[in-house]
C-alpha cells in the first residue's frame, strides 16, 4: 500500500475512535445516559467539560511526545485513552464516574491531532500534506456516522455501545503501530510555547480557535439534547439527524480542493457562518421539518471544516514545528469549549435554549471579522 494512502486511512480510523466516538459520541448518548443515571442541563455541561478539560491536558504535552519520542508514542496512548475511558463509561454508575470516563477518553483527542500531524510532515512530501491532513481530520465524521448505527441497532443501548467503540479504539492501535514512524522528522523541532505564540499569525489563529470552541460547544455538546428537548423530536429522528450531522462533515475531505479554488479565507468564512446559521435556525425550530436536515448537515461540516483550518494553519505557521503548531490551536478550540458548555449549560438553565443558541451563534457570526493569516508562508 502507497505509504501515503496508509497513513491518511490509519490517521482516519484513529480521528473516528478518538474524536467520533470517544469524545463526540457523548451528544448523541447524552438523552439515554439522563434517564439511566438522572443530573440537571448544568451537570451535563460540567460532565461535557471534563472531555475538553482532558483535551487540554493531553494536547499540551502531545507536540512535546511527538518531538522527543516521535509520532507513534503519543498516537498509541490516544488509542489506549480512549478505550480506557469508554469502558470506564460503560460501566458508570453514577455522574462522578461518567465524568472520569469522559475525562480519560477526553485526553485521547489531544494526543491523537499533533501526534498526526507531526507524522505527515515527517512523511508525507510538502505539497500533499494538506491533502493528506484534510483526509485525516475528516475521521472526525467517519465515527460519528459509525456510532449512530452502533446506538440504533445494537442491544444493550449507550453501555453496550461505549464497549464496542472501546474495542474498535484497541483494534486502531494495530495500523497506528505499523504505518506511523517511531521517531520525528529531521524538521520537527520542539520549540518553546513562548516562541511559537510569536509566530506571525498564531495569536490571531488561537483567538479565532479560542471564540469558535465556545461557540461550537451549543451543538457538539447538547445537539440531540436540544432536539429531543426543546425541538420536539423522538430518538429515533434525532439519531438520524445526528449521523446526517456527523456525515455532512465527510465534505471536510474537499478542504484542500476547495480552499485552493477560493482560498483559506473563504473556506474559514463558509464554516463560521455556516455554525452560525444552524444555531440561528435550531433556536426557531419547533417539532420536525424538512428544513432541519440542511441546518444539522451544517452544523457537522461547518465545525469539521474549521477544525480542518485550525489543523493546516497551525502547522503552516507553526513551521518547522507543525505538532506545536497543531497543538496550539487545538488547545485554543478545546478551552473554549469547556467555556462553552458550562456557559451554555447554565444559560439552558436560565434563559431557555433559543436565547441560549441566538447568544452563541453571534459568537461565530464575530468571527468573520477576524481572518486567519492565510497568505504566511514559513
Amino acid at each position: 500500500m502507497n505509504k501515503n494512502v496508509a497513513l491518511a486511512i490509519t490517521g482516519f480510523a484513529l480521528i473516528a475512535v478518538t474524536y467520533g466516538m470517544a469524545r463526540f459520541s457523548w451528544g448523541i448518548m447524552l438523552p439515554d445516559i439522563r434517564q439511566a443515571v438522572p443530573f440537571s442541563p448544568q451537570t451535563a455541561g460540567l460532565i461535557a467539560a471534563c472531555s475538553y478539560a482532558a483535551y487540554c491536558l493531553s494536547v499540551f504535552f502531545a507536540s512535546l511526545l511527538t518531538a522527543r519520542f516521535g509520532p507513534r508514542l503519543p498516537a498509541l496512548l490516544a488509542a489506549l485513552t480512549a478505550a480506557g475511558g469508554l469502558i470506564i463509561l460503560a460501566f458508570a454508575p453514577s455522574p462522578l464516574l461518567l465524568a472520569v470516563g469522559l475525562f480519560i477518553a477526553g485526553l485521547s483527542s489531544g494526543l491523537a491531532s499533533p501526534s498526526l500531524a507531526g507524522a505527515v510532515s515527517a512523511g508525507v512530501k510538502a505539497e500533499r500534506q494538506t491533502q493528506v491532513n484534510t483526509i485525516i481530520n475528516a475521521g472526525t465524521s467517519g465515527g460519528i456516522i459509525l456510532s449512530v448505527p452502533v446506538l440504533f441497532f445494537v442491544p444493550g443501548g449507550w453501555r453496550i455501545a461505549c464497549v464496542i467503540f472501546a474495542l474498535l479504539a484497541l483494534a486502531s492501535l494495530v495500523p497506528v503501530w505499523r504505518y506511523l514512524p517511531a521517531t520525528g522528522g529531521e524538521g520537527e523541532q520542539a520549540l518553546r510555547w513562548r516562541a511559537l505564540i510569536r509566530k506571525p499569525g498564531m495569536v490571531r489563529l488561537s483567538v479565532i480557535a479560542l471564540v469558535s470552541g465556545i461557540a461550537s460547544a451549543a451543538w457538539w455538546s447538547f445537539g440531540p439534547e436540544l432536539l429531543q428537548r426543546h425541538t420536539g423530536l423522538n430518538s429515533a429522528t434525532t439519531n438520524v439527524l445526528w449521523l446526517l450531522s456527523g456525515g455532512a462533515g465527510v465534505a471536510a475531505v474537499f478542504t484542500s480542493s476547495l480552499a485552493s479554488r477560493i482560498g483559506v479565507r473563504g473556506v474559514y468564512r463558509g464554516s463560521q457562518l455556516f455554525m452560525a446559521a444552524s444555531l440561528i435556525a435550531l433556536s426557531l425550530s419547533q417539532g420536525f421539518a424538512w428544513w432541519l436536515v440542511p441546518v444539522v448537515a451544517m452544523s457537522g461540516a461547518g465545525y469539521v471544516i474549521l477544525s480542518g483550518v485550525l489543523l493546516v494553519q497551525g502547522a503552516r505557521v507553526a513551521q518547522p514545528s507543525p505538532a506545536a503548531g497543531v497543538s496550539i490551536a487545538f488547545l485554543m478550540l478545546a478551552v473554549g469549549q469547556i467555556i462553552g458548555s458550562v456557559a451554555f449549560g447554565l444559560l439552558y438553565g436560565m434563559v431557555g435554549a433559543a436565547g441560549a443558541l441566538l447568544l452563541f451563534s453571534g459568537l461565530s457570526l464575530s468571527m468573520l471579522a477576524v481572518m486567519p493569516d492565510a497568505e504566511h508562508r514559513a
